[in-house]
């Protein structure tokens, strides 16, 4: 390879990459959580084109590229307006279809969707049930995944079935994260850096790049994790 086609292969490459970082953070989480058919197809797309554009002839780099942001533009516009109307969603998404009711598949509903008995009782086992009669709903939701709602007697017993009461989790917040005191959330919190040194202090810890993860968990304590040395690197220093 010539250092001409190096240096255009690498500021091709570059561009897709960076093009592709903002582009996909402008469509949102959906692109690469569960996805539906047309997010599933539009993101090959997506792909195809960026691929395009590292593989292009010099003069064509911007044509291809025009492409690929003409194409995301009209995708964020599709999902924009989904949002907003409920029947279009509908005609692109699709709905979630009910494969079970009270124990009974439904054939029919399956048929509409190529949706064979196999790929039903895999999906079933998945959520941990061998049984269809155990479910009172199944539902093929528009991402591919089945939902299922067990029959009240095949649910697992709850802490509330026994008038158990206990308070619900809060959100977690970091504190401290590699070492670095994460002040933002400190302040959210109505607390400050000396307080934190403080709770520190009491673990004997009076550096804060010894920490790797400080913060309030679920229950609302606060939790700290010191860095540990790495017992792999000890055994290569003792050889």
């Amino acid at each position: 390879m010539e250092w001409q086609e190096f240096i255009r292969d690498t500021w091709q490459t570059a561009l897709v990459f960076l093009g592709l970082l903002v582009l996909t953070r402008v469509l949102g989480k959906t692109q690469v959580g569960q996805l539906t058919y047309y997010e599933y197809i539009s993101g090959i797309t997506i792909g195809s084109l960026a691929a395009n554009i590292a593989a292009a002839d010099a003069d064509k780099v911007w044509n291809h590229y025009y492409d690929l942001i003409l194409f995301v533009a009209l995708t964020y516009a599709v999902s924009l307006i989904t949002v907003k109307s409920r029947p279009l969603r509908k005609l692109i998404d699709g709905s979630p279809t009910i494969v079970i009711e009270n124990g009974k598949i439904i054939e029919e509903n399956m048929g509409h969707l190529r949706y064979d008995l196999d790929e039903l009782h895999g999906q079933l086992r998945e959520q941990g049930v061998l049984d269809p009669a155990e479910v009172q709903y199944a539902i093929l939701e528009t991402t591919g995944k089945l939902s299922v709602i067990k029959k009240t007697d095949n649910q697992p017993v709850t802490k509330s079935d026994f008038n158990i009461h206990l308070p619900d989790p809060i959100f977690p917040v970091e504190f401290i994260m590699d070492g670095v005191v994460i002040e933002h959330n400190l302040r959210k919190k109505h607390r400050s850096q000396a307080w934190l040194e403080e709770e520190l202090a009491k673990q004997n810890i009076t550096d804060i790049s010894e920490v790797t993860y400080a913060g309030i968990d679920s229950k609302g304590q606060l939790f700290i994790n010191r860095k540990t040395p790495s017992n792999y690197s000890k055994k290569n220093n003792d050889n």
